[in-house]
């Protein structure tokens, strides 16, 4: 009975056909119907070879229709013989399938192909992230483009999917191909898909050399996103990076007063300025962030770093002086800066760091400052008996 079911859907578009040709495509079928993969590739491959039978649509049909099954049936049974048994096995079928499309003139098999091109869609997805995750980008983004392909065609026409035009991009980034990369995250950025995108853009554009795109990929990302906190913060670097300070301070500075309560801003106008040397000013903005966000260690590590390097700039200063007098009254402001470096350390310490970029900063700054005790008992924890937690 299925057989019989089955042969009345297949033959339903075959009425013009000739005994010969019917007997042919029933043979096809057959093959297929009772996964006889082998001899079935011989006998349709030749049917394709055939001139006159390479015209009809159902040799087309029943082609792309054995191979997507073996396909199929092979990786359900982890059978390489069958998901190879033709190279670029799945890409044959589907160019079989639109061989059909194109000779079909009164489109009697449309119908029964659209299932297929679902079922098409889904097994190229999951070969693009088997490849990818195996490394193998070419073929990944090969894989995610006929997807798109499939859901594009005339015989499905679905929406764009965002999330797959993002792994083709990201497929095209791994692979270095950079012209489709680009071309897959403006399609992205068309759709508004997330600030991630603008960030690979502006990467993109930075390994080409090109910071003036990648300057103005972040202005236009900050401009279209609310959640923009890490496209300005980018952006900054970039100014930073470029030797333009002064355009970065005046980001920060007016990001602040838009986003009033993000810590950020603040924090990393207090690391421009403290790796410029401008170390009080660089305090100002640490402390305004601790009112902020007052649990992160590593903003008072910082500050610790800014009046620690404050008492050896004023101590460099004092040993210039010839007065007596003078050197002394540097030597009380550097002694005093140092004191408050090792105040600040202690309340770094005091929020138990785990940062590593805090405890590295912590560790080194308590070595100058000789406090190295209560460092060393912060970062390696020692119980009663003297052993390590961790162990």
């Amino acid at each position: 009975m299925k057989r019989l079911i089955f042969l009345v859907i297949v033959l339903a578009g075959c009425s013009t056909l000739t005994p010969l040709q019917r007997s042919k495509l029933i043979t096809a079928f057959h093959l297929i119907e009772d996964a006889n993969y082998e001899e079935g590739k011989a006998f349709i491959e030749e049917m394709v070879e055939d001139e006159e039978a390479a015209k009809w649509p159902r040799t087309w049909h029943a082609r792309g229709l054995l191979y997507q099954n073996a396909y199929r049936d092979g990786m359900r049974r982890n059978n390489r013989n069958l998901y190879e048994l033709k190279p670029r096995q799945l890409f044959v079928a589907y160019e079989s399938y639109e061989k059909a499309l194109d000779l079909d003139a009164g489109r009697g098999i449309r119908k029964q192909l659209t299932p297929k091109y679902v079922l098409l869609a889904n097994d190229f997805q999951r070969m693009g992230q088997r490849r990818f995750d195996e490394g193998k980008y070419d073929e990944a983004l090969e894989a995610f483009e006929a997807v798109q392909q499939i859901r594009q065609s005339k015989l499905l026409n679905l929406d764009p999917d965002t999330n797959l035009v993002y792994n083709m991009a990201v497929a095209a980034l791994e692979g270095s191909n950079h012209e489709k990369a680009i071309q897959y995250l403006y399609q992205l950025d068309a759709y508004k898909y997330g600030t991630n995108v603008s960030h690979l853009l502006s990467a993109e554009y930075l390994q080409q050399g090109d910071t003036i795109e990648a300057k103005r990929v972040l202005e236009q990302g900050i401009n279209k996103y609310e959640d923009n906190e890490d496209l300005i913060l980018l952006l900054v670097d970039l100014n930073f990076e470029q030797g333009q300070v002064e355009q970065s301070l005046e980001i920060l500075g007016h990001k602040s007063s838009v986003y009033p309560n993000n810590y950020q801003f603040p924090y990393t106008k207090g690391l421009i300025l403290q790796k410029t040397g401008n170390y009080q000013e660089a305090i100002e903005a640490y402390e305004e962030s601790l009112e902020l966000e007052p649990e992160k260690p590593i903003i008072y590590a910082h500050v610790a770093t800014c009046y620690f390097n404050i008492g050896i700039e004023i101590e460099e200063y004092a040993r210039t002086l010839e007065q007596n007098r003078l050197v002394i009254r540097e030597r009380e402001r550097s002694t005093a800066a140092l004191e408050s470096a090792t105040e600040w350390l202690n309340k770094a310490l005091d929020r138990e760091p785990q940062d590593p970029e805090a405890l590295a900063i912590i560790s080194e700054l308590s070595a100058l400052l000789d406090i190295t005790e209560r460092v060393d008992n912060v970062v390696n924890p020692m119980d009663e008996a003297g052993e390590s937690d961790a162990e």
